[in-house]
């Protein structure tokens, strides 16, 4: 049923899926039901297909990854109302991701010997995209040792210039934080975190960028200055100081994105902070809120959300200011 649902929709990228109930699927943004109904048998299979049958019984709740051709799916199995339940990411392959104005930029970041590059954004607004836009230009370029960490992994990487390896957590490894430690045993060039969550993972990837190796990783948040404080707050008092002067001292970059859409139009909008000396000491003492500043006087490579709104052409007045009510202003 799945790959009947992603061959007749291909530029679909959620499937939604209830016991008893109509399929749901979102196109361009939209959500529409279409004539599919999931049989009471459906998730007893393809939970055995993943061989996760008994892990779903005891959690109720399961995170995996799968494949229909060259779509990548992300499969959350969940129940609500006393029915089993599904939510399905498709993926494209990584010789296919979408259209990116900021795509030469981002090879560039790909480029930088160490340190660490943070990018941000709620659930649903292209950060898994966006990182495999850019390890697949490492692949491609760069003579390297690759080591990614996800729960679960999205995009596959086919072996290019690079040596790549994919781990899952909760299935090659216990957690995002163990991972980290695990790859700095590995002779690692370069390390993808799919998501900080927790304060043990930050600590791990900002030692691995301290000790010489190129960090990217995610972190679930709006804006640039609260993607700072998310990192910094998640340590005890006592160690809150000593950690601004690391991320201070490695960071590179940190990207805060969101996705617009309206009718079948779809724009990516960025807020984008690159170090500097000046920033590193708005790091350093507390002072990330006035980082949004900072940016909109910035550099080339620095902007604002807002910033980016007035950049994009060919929008009406009212498209814009509908951009600028999504970003907050």
């Amino acid at each position: 049923m799945i790959k009947e649902i992603v061959d007749t929709y291909p530029h679909m990228t959620d499937i939604h899926m209830t016991e008893g109930e109509k399929v749901v699927i979102r196109v361009n943004g939209i959500l529409q039901r279409i004539d599919e109904e999931t049989s009471p048998d459906f998730f007893g299979e393809l939970l055995d297909k993943y061989r996760e049958k008994g892990k779903y019984e005891i959690n109720h709740t399961l995170d995996v990854s799968g494949a229909v051709g060259k779509k990548r799916l992300r499969l959350h199995f969940y129940e609500e109302a006393g029915k089993r339940a599904l939510a399905i990411r498709v993926l494209p392959d990584v010789s296919e991701l979408p259209y990116d104005p900021d795509s030469v930029w981002l090879e560039e970041l790909g480029r930088l010997p160490s340190g660490l590059v943070l990018i941000s954004g709620t659930a649903g607004s292209g950060k898994s995209t966006t990182l495999a836009r850019i390890i697949s230009s490492i692949n491609q370029n760069r003579a390297c040792h690759i080591i990614t960490m996800e729960d679960p992994v999205e995009y596959i990487f086919p072996q290019s210039k690079a040596l790549i390896h994919q781990k899952t957590v909760g299935k090659d490894v216990e957690s995002f934080a163990e991972a980290v430690r695990d790859a700095m045993r590995e002779d690692p060039d370069v390390l993808m975190i799919g998501e900080m969550r927790d304060a043990a993972t930050m600590k791990a990837a900002l030692m691995a960028a301290e000790t010489g190796h190129l960090v990217f990783a995610t972190v679930h948040n709006r804006k640039v200055s609260e993607a700072v404080g998310r990192i910094v707050h998640s340590f005890p008092t006592g160690e809150e100081s000593e950690m601004r002067q690391v991320l201070a001292s490695v960071l590179r970059v940190i990207i805060a994105q969101t996705l617009w859409r309206h009718d079948e139009k779809t724009v990516l909008l960025r807020e984008i902070l690159t170090n500097s000396p000046a920033v590193a000491n708005l790091i350093r003492t507390g002072k990330e809120e006035q980082l949004s500043s900072y940016m909109e006087t910035g550099n080339k490579y620095m902007r604002t959300f807002k910033q980016a709104v007035y950049r994009i052409q060919d929008v009406t007045t009212e498209e814009q200011n509908d951009m600028l009510h999504h970003i907050g202003q």
